[in-house]
């Protein structure tokens, strides 16, 4: 089971963010100690509606998501993972391919964009650039500013945090336990109106892909 919990601080309005307000919390609570920054970047695709049914009792296709991610954990690689639009869990058993980051990368999103156009459109790019890190005990925290657009037309739409423990595995700190101790740690920087975001593995054999399930379920900022 994944031991890091994701959290999403939405913005309250277009000129304001909950970072500085996170950070000053942290530094009031906690004894931090400063982690190289970090960056992530996700590319968003729609799956196109398909025909309407002839049938009315027959329920049309499901639209689905098709992300490019490129995640802080996984540096030479860019993950491409599939979900249902419909899907607001982490689905254990939803495919992540691996990419090296780079020309393949760019190969495939060309292919998306210019030859499977009419199957898939290109709906959003989110990134955080120069995320803050954080190592608090055995606790790591990473913030950043999630903004949308590219160029000087940006918006910020809130903060992500990632809280991961650091400590030692064993029956003590599995499942529960560590979730409640991330629980306790977040809920100590009183940060309301957070969304949070756990993984869901269902008994799945881990595939080191976790995380990217994770992730791929907050950038869709639904809810």
């Amino acid at each position: 089971m994944s031991t890091a919990t994701l959290y999403f601080l939405p913005t309250t309005s277009a000129d304001t963010s909950p970072l500085p307000d996170l950070i000053n919390r942290l530094a009031t609570h906690y004894n931090p100690s400063i982690l190289p920054r970090w960056s992530l970047r996700q590319r968003l695709f729609r799956s196109t509606p398909g025909p309407r049914p002839v049938d009315d009792n027959v329920p049309a296709t499901p639209a689905r998501h098709l992300q490019i991610l490129s995640l802080p954990d996984h540096p030479n690689d860019s993950l491409v993972i599939i979900t249902p639009s419909s899907n607001a869990t982490t689905d254990p058993a939803a495919n992540v391919i691996s990419l090296p980051t780079g020309q393949s990368t760019d190969d495939f999103t060309q292919l998306l964009v210019s030859r499977l156009g009419p199957l898939w459109q290109q709906r959003q790019l989110l990134a955080v650039v120069d995320g803050l890190a954080y190592e608090i005990g055995d606790f790591r925290m990473k913030a950043g500013e999630l903004r949308q657009g590219v160029g000087g037309a940006q918006l910020v739409r809130g903060v992500v945090v990632e809280v991961t423990y650091l400590g030692g595995g064993g029956p003590a700190h599995d499942g529960g336990q560590t979730e409640e101790m991330i629980t306790a740690f977040w809920d100590e920087l009183d940060m309301k109106g957070a969304r949070e975001f756990r993984g869901n593995r269902e008994g799945k054999e881990e595939d080191g892909f976790d995380d990217v399930r994770l992730w791929s379920v907050m950038l869709l900022l639904k809810g």
